[in-house]
């Protein structure tokens, strides 16, 4: 059978919803729960899913602003235009991010005393 142009489906033809069955939803929330209790690593990366990558847009950012000189020099006004925009957007995603503040690393402590030995 031999394709025609005029009958290709239309680019929505379908809405899919995966859904689960109650006993499938059931055994599925069973085994995040015990995961959860079990493993640590495996609730971190859960906790990260939810957060902005605030590492990934600050390099986006300096990218942004490292080209900025760059289309300035070679691109003349358009190049110009180009430079407005990209400082412009590196400055909108090192605002989302929380500021340029350097953020404590995930494996130390905020409450460390000082008298605390350190390992």
């Amino acid at each position: 059978m031999v394709a025609r142009v005029g009958d290709r489906p239309s680019p929505v033809a379908a809405e899919v919803v995966p859904v689960l069955d109650p006993h499938e939803k059931h055994v599925f929330d069973g085994m995040v729960s015990q995961l959860r209790v079990q493993d640590p690593r495996f609730v971190r990366r859960v906790a990260r899913l939810g957060k902005p990558r605030g590492r990934l847009r600050l390099i986006a950012a300096v990218l942004l602003w490292t080209l900025a000189p760059v289309c300035i020099v070679f691109g003349g006004w358009t190049g110009l235009f180009m430079a407005v925009v990209a400082v412009a957007y590196g400055a909108y995603l090192v605002n989302r991010r929380g500021g340029v503040t350097v953020q404590p690393a995930w494996w130390s402590s905020p409450n460390r005393h000082p008298e605390a030995p350190s390992f």
